[in-house]
């Protein structure tokens, strides 16, 4: 028996040394699961240990995120004096930089264990470390293993459990991946194979009322500028920029661009687009559907915007989450990260509510501040309506699957719609209630109407206290894509963030050419101001889970938000002014408008002395001490000291020292630019171009305060916080 004890103490003897060991305080479990999540598994039922290195991101307390959020509304609201005065990159950083007592801890911890960290992220609250999975095991008190998840037969490296040191425990925030089984990203769109699309005339791009019948069964560019009053001219801004994210390989190939370009937006003689690469992210080979459609939808509608494909790689050890955290590290270290930045992937967010919350507010928090700096965050809603990201069974008879990151209340959400004659809600698209983030209060009013609306339908199934979404929407239906020669028609909200992120890149360029700030987050002014320049979809539902899902009704609804863009009355809300185009409009030239109707002057002018009228559905451009009239669904266009004058279903164009008249749907030309006044009645569009000058009594208190350097959120965000640290110190 003697014998027989110390052979088995050798044996244990030996079975420690074997295994690396950690320098630390007494363990406390961080976080624990009882079973592997449903939807993976061990593969074939044994726990095989990783080869090589694993990378973990430790990511640190942010010392000021009341300040942090603070900050970001009071830079986005319309109302206040520091709307538009973005916060700094040092200013964003200083609010949700951890406290050096948490730096310390975590530095010398991991030094004890021979481990150095690397700052993965700007304000240093995330740190990276790279180890060999029996070290992790040993550092954590864990159990790596590999495990398969079924649906995506994807590879994940995970534990049941880990543990951190006691006089650790309270400077992490979270580790990842540890106990996160949070499935991959989706994106699947509906794609089917359609015959090219014809190009659409510029006359037929020019305004809602005159949609080309082809817009019914495919969706162009075109389209989206007929039916949302998109302008086809090029955007001119020095420093406008457009972000568009893409995840798992995807690739937007440049041939596929141009050929696509030549066949919808001929004019478009030069689109192109830079690539940013993240994690070995792809910048060559064949294009893929999602990357497609999200740069021919971005480039093919924001014209002239400079427009950057920010590929994320498989090089994070951990697929889409891990490539979610990572693009977000490298766009916040950047000066100058895109103005506009859509994203078409999402996760269901159930396995972040039930894992992983503090993983997901931390993500938030990123697009936080982003938004606080002045980029505007747009994420498809998810294309599975009241069940998740993608449609599925699995709800049947139980609560709805929200979507994330479209429950966080700091970017936009955008579902989609469908048909134009009535433009009605498409029945894929994801809305409903966060279960994670409570509902901001720069949407309780809208929302609260909502509720009142649908009375008892779908109660108890989802949370009427939390974060809804989508906020707004556009088309997402039969969207032709050019994919390695052939065109495609595609479906899902994949489509629909790239839509209204090229409306807000838009927007942003008559702001900068006015001098003014780009429009950073935007949810506070679309729900205190922006309902009227959006078209309110009235019909339409998202069925899932056994239910018809929500329904879009008058106002803010769980399917369409407020509705779709409408680009002259949103220019009109952003600008203070009916300005558009190239260049500064700072003039006081004369703009009346009667109805819905819509006047602009564009193109840096002080003074204006031209005449434009349009009226009844039509659109009248004047440049150049011209004078344009157009009547009764007509077009008129005057240029350089030239008259035009269109009628009835009619197009006239004068160019230099001319006349023409057009009557009864006839169309003249005969063209240059420079200074105008317009005036425009009844649903029409009146545009002044080159030295014009508009003024407009819309919603001018859009650019209050602007000028002035922000400050005054910054000082009251660090006195937050200063609170906080005393808070979190006393709790400890």
């Amino acid at each position: 028996m003697v014998a027989a004890g110390l052979l088995a103490l050798s044996a244990l003897i030996t079975l420690a040394l074997g295994r690396p060991s950690a320098t630390h305080s007494r363990f406390v479990v961080r976080d624990k699961r009882e079973a592997v999540p449903f939807g993976f598994n061990k593969g074939n039922g044994f726990p095989l240990l990783p080869p090589g290195m694993l990378r973990l991101t430790i990511a640190l307390p942010q010392s000021n995120v009341s300040g942090l959020h603070q900050s970001l509304l009071d830079v986005s609201d319309p109302t206040s004096d520091n709307y538009g005065n973005h916060l700094s990159k040092a200013e964003v950083e200083q609010l949700v930089a951890p406290s050096a007592e948490s730096s310390n801890a975590v530095k010398t911890w991991l030094s004890k264990n021979g481990i150095t960290p690397t700052t993965t992220s700007a304000s240093g609250d995330m740190v990276e470390i790279q180890i060999p999975a029996e070290q992790a095991n040993a550092l954590l008190n864990a159990n790596f293993t590999s495990y398969v998840h079924e649906a995506s037969n994807t590879t994940v490296v995970r534990t049941l459990a880990y543990s951190l040191p006691d006089d650790v425990h309270d400077h992490v925030a979270f580790i990842y991946p540890t106990t996160q089984f949070i499935p991959p990203a989706n994106n699947k769109v509906q794609v089917k194979a359609i015959q090219p699309p014809a190009a659409v005339s510029k006359r037929s791009r020019s305004r809602r009322a005159d949609i080309p019948s082809q817009c019914a069964q495919v969706i162009t560019p075109a389209c989206l500028q007929a039916i949302y009053n998109i302008p086809a001219t090029p955007a001119t801004a020095s420093g406008n920029s457009l972000g568009v994210s893409g995840f798992g390989g995807e690739v937007a190939n440049p041939d596929d661009l141009t050929q696509f370009l030549a066949q919808v937006r001929p004019d478009i003689t030069n689109g192109t687009f830079a690539v940013q690469d993240v994690d070995g992210g792809n910048d060559d080979g064949q294009g893929t559907t999602e990357a497609s459609l999200d740069i021919q939808y971005t480039v093919g509608v924001a014209t002239n915007v400079p427009t950057t494909f920010i590929s994320v790689g498989d090089q994070n050890q951990d697929g889409d989450l891990g490539g979610f955290l990572d693009i977000i590290n490298t766009l916040l270290k950047q000066d100058n990260p895109p103005l506009v930045l859509t994203t078409s992937f999402g996760f269901d967010e159930a396995p972040f509510a039930e894992q992983a919350p503090d993983l997901a507010q931390t993500l938030c928090n990123a697009y936080a501040q982003l938004g606080a700096r002045g980029t505007s965050v747009l994420f498809a809603s998810g294309d599975g309506g009241v069940s998740g990201p993608q449609a599925n069974n699995d709800c049947d008879g139980q609560a709805f699957s929200p979507t994330f990151p479209s429950g966080c209340p700091y970017l936009t959400s955008v579902g989609s719609t469908q048909g134009n004659s009535p433009e009605t809600a498409a029945p894929f698209t994801s809305g409903g209630f966060s279960n994670i983030f409570a509902q901001p209060s720069y949407q309780a009013d809208a929302v609260a109407g909502y509720l009142k609306a649908l009375g008892n339908t779908n109660q108890g199934l989802f949370n009427a206290s939390g974060r809804a979404f989508p906020d707004v929407a556009t088309q997402g239906v039969q969207f032709a894509i050019n994919v390695g020669g052939q065109f495609q028609g595609v479906d899902g909200t994949s489509a629909s963030s790239p839509t209204f992120a090229s409306v807000v890149a838009l927007l942003n360029d008559a702001r900068l050419n006015a001098g003014q700030a780009p429009l950073g987050f935007l949810n506070p002014l679309l729900y205190s101001q922006g309902a009227a320049a959006l078209n309110d979809i009235t019909s339409g539902s998202n069925p899932g889970c056994g239910t018809q899902g929500f329904p879009a009704v008058a106002g803010w609804d769980a399917v369409t938000g407020l509705g779709t863009p409408d680009f002259s009355k949103l220019l009109t809300l952003v600008t203070g002014s009916a300005a558009s185009g190239s260049g500064n409009s700072t003039g006081t030239g004369d703009n009346s408008a009667s109805g819905n109707s819509t006047a602009t002057a564009t193109d840096s002018g002080s003074a204006s002395t031209d005449t434009s009228v349009a009226t009844d559905t039509s659109v009248a451009t004047a440049t150049d001490s011209s004078v344009a009239t157009a009547t009764d669904s007509s077009v008129a266009t005057a240029t350089d000291s030239s008259v035009a004058t269109a009628t009835d279903s009619s197009v006239a164009t004068a160019t230099d020292t001319s006349v023409a008249t057009a009557t009864d749907s006839t169309g003249v030309d005969s063209t240059d630019t420079a200074g105008a006044t317009a005036t425009a009645t009844d649903s029409s569009d009146a545009t002044a171009t080159d030295s014009a000058a508009a003024t407009s009594t819309a919603a001018a208190g859009t650019g209050k305060g602007q000028g002035k350097k922000h400050h005054k959120g910054a000082q009251a965000a660090k006195q937050q916080g200063a609170k906080e640290q005393q808070q979190q110190q006393g709790a400890q």
